[in-house]
């Protein structure tokens, strides 16, 4: 890993949180992982925890440097109920960002967002 340069105050391009690739991250370890799964209320904690971890590893590797993440994983029955969720925040427009996916079979919703907010 490079030594990185304590006074910037943007990220250079390369090293922007990029929301589309993120969305696709998410969305390919969500379809692996919950595809054909069936609803468990007794293994939802441990599944979106791993699920959180996952994601968050591979969001971490994919360069965005200088980035806290938060990785925000809610899985509900599927019973044709809505679901409203929301976050607040206090952040730079001008660089932090979020990607976020949903994920539905006939048994169970997943929604997953993550968060990334430039460290200066």
């Amino acid at each position: 890993m490079e030594a990185s340069d304590t006074y910037l105050l943007r990220p250079k391009y390369e090293h922007k949180f990029k929301p589309a690739i993120v969305k696709e991250f998410i969305r390919e370890i969500v379809r692996e992982r919950l595809s054909g799964l069936e609803y468990d209320p007794d293994q939802v904690s441990e599944l979106s925890r791993t699920l959180a971890e996952c994601i968050k590893d591979k969001v971490k590797n994919a360069g965005f440097d200088r980035y806290k993440l938060v990785v925000q994983v809610v899985i509900g029955e599927q019973r044709g109920q809505g679901v409203k969720i929301s976050s607040k925040c206090l952040w730079d427009a001008d660089t932090d960002n979020y990607a976020e996916d949903v994920f539905m079979n006939g048994n169970l919703f997943c929604m997953v967002a993550v968060f990334g907010s430039y460290f200066y």
